[in-house]
C-alpha cells in the first residue's frame, strides 16, 4: 500500500472515532438531562407497621392504587395489601 492511502485511513479513522465520541458524549446528556426534568421532589412515606423481625421479600404492583407486599417473619410468611389512596393495611395470612 501507498503511504498517501495508509495516511488517509488513518486520518479518516481518527475522525470517525472523535465523532462518535463526541456523539456517545451527547447522548449520556441527553439521557440525564431528560431524567432531571421528570423528577418530583415530594417524599412519599407509608407505614406498614412491620415488626424488627420482620422483612419484605417481594414488592408487587397490583394496580395503580394497590401493591402486594411479600413479608417473612422468621419461619412464617404472609402477605399484605396497601390500598395507597385510603392507607389501608389488608393482611392475607394463610397458615399451614
Amino acid at each position: 500500500m501507498s503511504q498517501r492511502l495508509l495516511k488517509f485511513i488513518v486520518i479518516f479513522l481518527a475522525i470517525l472515532i472523535c465523532l462518535c465520541f463526541f456523539g456517545l458524549v451527547y447522548g449520556f446528556y441527553i439521557k440525564i438531562a431528560k431524567k432531571q426534568i421528570n423528577l418530583d421532589d415530594s417524599y412519599i412515606g407509608y407505614n406498614l407497621n412491620l415488626d424488627k423481625s420482620e422483612e419484605i421479600i417481594d414488592i408487587d404492583l397490583i394496580n395503580n392504587k394497590k401493591i402486594l407486599f411479600t413479608i417473612k417473619n422468621k419461619n412464617k410468611t404472609y402477605a399484605i395489601i396497601y390500598d395507597i389512596d385510603t392507607h389501608n393495611i389488608v393482611k392475607i395470612d394463610k397458615a399451614k
